[in-house]
């Protein structure tokens, strides 16, 4: 991380997790609002694009730290954008960086 004053500024990387939260007006035929297989594969996409990745490296982290907390309003906006209808919203991202600190975004 730039200007960061503790040992976080130093390369280092990080097993994390996502949490994607979906909800909708209405549910389907099927009585789902969105089949998981859906949300993990568009999920999968955004992710590929990040993962074994220096980060400082990547558009907008080459402007911008990568937080837990940029990165889930990262994720949220990008995954937002594959998954979103009129009817389905992803409503909340959560990234794990340790199973006990984490950080979310919505919008």
């Amino acid at each position: 991380m730039r200007d960061y004053p503790g040992n976080c500024a130093n390369l280092h990387g990080h097993n994390w997790q996502i949490e994607v939260s979906v909800e909708a007006e209405e549910l389907d035929e099927s009585g789902m609002v969105i089949d998981f297989k859906t949300i993990k594969s568009k999920t999968k996409e955004v992710i590929s694009k990040l993962d074994h990745k220096l980060l400082n490296d990547i558009k907008p982290f080459d402007k911008i730290n990568p937080t837990a907390e940029n990165i889930a309003k990262y994720c949220y906006q990008q995954i937002s954008k594959q998954i979103n209808t009129n009817n389905i919203k992803i409503s909340l991202i959560t990234i794990w960086e340790t199973p006990r600190a984490c950080a979310s975004y919505k919008e």
